[in-house]
């Protein structure tokens, strides 16, 4: 298998519109239809916005369908020099190795032991009462592909006795993105402060 490969140019107009920004782009097509962009550079080739600013991104993820795009959103700036955009803050996604983790995180210490109860009242999943109940085999399945009350009833029951000694519980995980959120908000601020100041590239 081979790429091809075709290497261009995007200019865009400077701040002070007398000159160019150039972009150099590097792209590679497979026999199998696959293709990919890359970025191998950028330069101010205006003297006199070159002796003044220098370039920053601004990047922020985001879900799409493979259909749709890459998921990445990437704005260039020219920013004046002495100052510089603050990196994006994002959320944290929180994932557990382990079942026990995961049950703890999602579920309260209350839930989790009228799950337990309801387990051991009814014997079979298809007989659950409650709605945490079938969650709970849902995510041990997710996981393990099987859905016996036998391998789970003893989880909830050590989970139970250590629930304590858990770092991330629903209690814990809300307080964190409460103050992680105050800070992506504030952070977001001085991001659209240096951006006022500064000027978008639209390389075409």
């Amino acid at each position: 298998m081979s790429w091809d490969i075709i290497n261009y140019d995007q200019t865009a107009q400077c701040a002070c519109g007398k000159g160019k920004v150039v972009r150099h782009i590097e792209q590679r097509d497979d026999d199998w239809n696959r293709s990919e962009t890359n970025c191998l550079g950028e330069e101010i080739l205006c003297p006199e916005c070159k002796e003044r600013y220098h370039i920053e991104h601004v990047i922020r993820y985001y879900f799409c369908y493979p259909w749709d795009g890459d998921g990445v959103s990437d704005r260039s700036f020219l920013v004046r020099n002495g100052i510089t955009i603050p990196t994006v803050k994002t959320k944290t996604e929180f994932y557990f190795n382990k079942i026990d983790e995961d049950i703890v995180a999602t579920f309260s210490l209350t839930e989790i032991k009228e799950a337990l109860a309801d387990m051991k009242t009814n014997k079979f999943t298809t007989k659950l009462q409650l709605s945490h109940s079938y969650s709970i085999v849902h995510m041990y399945y997710k996981r393990y592909k099987k859905k016996s009350l036998n391998l789970i009833v003893p989880i909830l029951e050590q989970v139970i006795l250590k629930y304590n000694n858990y770092k991330w519980t629903p209690t814990t995980i809300k307080s964190f993105c409460d103050a992680e959120n105050k800070e992506i908000k504030k952070n977001d601020k001085e991001i659209e402060k240096v951006i006022a100041q500064s000027f978008e590239l639209d390389f075409k």
